[in-house]
């Protein structure tokens, strides 16, 4: 840890250009600080376990993560502030314990996400350019025992979503993380909205398009119709080891195909497991008007299959004040350090700052005479 995460928050503050004259005193954290966007977190560069498009993800400790935004997790932070206010917890949700505009604090999961871990699974063509290209072949499978764990807990986890008014809208195999004992933690809500909102920003095979009605022509509204289709896209992918027609590389050569089995319903077969076959159908096909339902049904067929889940025992105010301990040093910058103190601390920093202030000015004031 730096020289500068071991100080106080208050001593740092002191170690910098200071603004103080125009702080006043601060009863809650600051909201939105664009200075903080060029300082980052001041943790070291070996700590970063992620990067994405829209946020970079550090380990802080064995137990927590941060992740900060490259502009505002807006829609994220609502979505928290919903979860909050309920009183009972969902253990297949990514635990939150602190949001700020800019910065998330979440439970740590040490074995990546379901993405990386299919994707090794997987033999793929090289480009030119290092990258990885079409799939060639799936090498491996996944056990069907972890696959009905996973499908369990994924859709008690949108059951629990869509109890609180929400739908998740993003469902893909990177945004569902393995914490140790290989549970499926959902994660990533910066696209969940209030059902019955446009479904925007997707395509085949993760959504499909309205042929008719008012909508015709759009993805339709957030509901359980299309949170079931992604799903079921999801449990393709786990089974088949790879996203629907994705064998046959038609995303890659033919997308407006995709496009068009997709919205004709004309699914890819379906050989492999019985009883995983059939709920990617019904999903497919819209079958449950609830994702209650989704879950309850899921859970019936797939109890004789699935392991049995060992969840850890996370302490949510101990590791709260630990996220808050780490701010206070310093963790997310100056500001923050600053606002998370005490209020007397505050009110000190307050007059200090004012005072320094006025004594700058009083010295270029005198300064100016011979």
């Amino acid at each position: 840890m730096s020289n500068s995460q071991q100080k106080p928050g208050w001593m740092l503050i002191k170690e910098h250009q200071l603004r103080l004259a125009s702080f006043t005193t601060i009863s809650k954290p600051i909201r939105h600080v664009n200075s903080l966007k060029p300082l980052m977190i001041p943790i070291r560069r070996k700590d970063g376990v992620g990067c994405g498009a829209k946020a970079n993800v550090h380990k802080a400790s064995e137990t927590i993560y941060p992740r900060y935004g490259k502009r505002p997790f807006s829609q994220e932070i609502k979505f928290y502030k919903r979860l909050f206010e309920e009183k009972d917890r969902c253990p297949d949700i990514i635990e939150c314990f602190i949001a700020l505009p800019d910065y998330i604090f979440l439970s740590y999961c040490c074995n990546d996400n379901l993405a990386r871990r299919f994707f090794n699974y997987q033999e793929r063509e090289t480009r030119r350019s290092g990258c990885y290209g079409k799939l060639i072949s799936v090498k491996q499978y996944e056990d069907p025992t972890l696959i009905a764990r996973w499908i369990q807990q994924l859709s008690s986890a949108l059951a629990f979503i869509e109890k609180l008014g929400y739908n998740h809208n993003d469902l893909h195999p990177r945004n569902c993380l393995l914490d140790e004992n290989l549970n499926l933690k959902l994660s990533d809500f910066d696209r969940a909205t209030t059902i019955g909102q446009f479904l925007e920003g997707h395509i085949p095979p993760w959504a499909i398009m309205l042929s008719a009605g008012p909508l015709q022509n759009t993805y339709g509204l957030t509901s359980a119709r299309t949170e079931q289709f992604a799903l079921g896209t999801f449990l393709y992918t786990m089974v088949y080891g790879h996203e629907p027609y994705e064998d046959i590389h038609l995303q890659e050569d033919n997308p407006d195909e995709l496009r068009r089995r997709f919205r004709a319903m004309e699914f890819p077969e379906l050989n492999r497991h019985e009883i995983f076959d059939g709920l990617i159908s019904a999903c497919w096909h819209n079958v449950y008007p609830t994702m209650a339902l989704v879950a309850y049904d899921f859970k019936r067929k797939t109890k004789d299959i699935a392991s049995p889940p060992n969840y850890r025992v996370i302490d949510y105010a101990k590791e709260k004040r630990a996220c808050v301990a780490m701010i206070q040093g310093g963790l997310l910058g100056p500001e923050l350090a600053l606002s998370y103190q005490p209020a007397w601390q505050r009110c000190l920093h307050t007059v200090l700052g004012k005072f320094l202030f006025g004594w700058k000015q009083f010295v270029n004031y005198i300064s100016t005479f011979p």
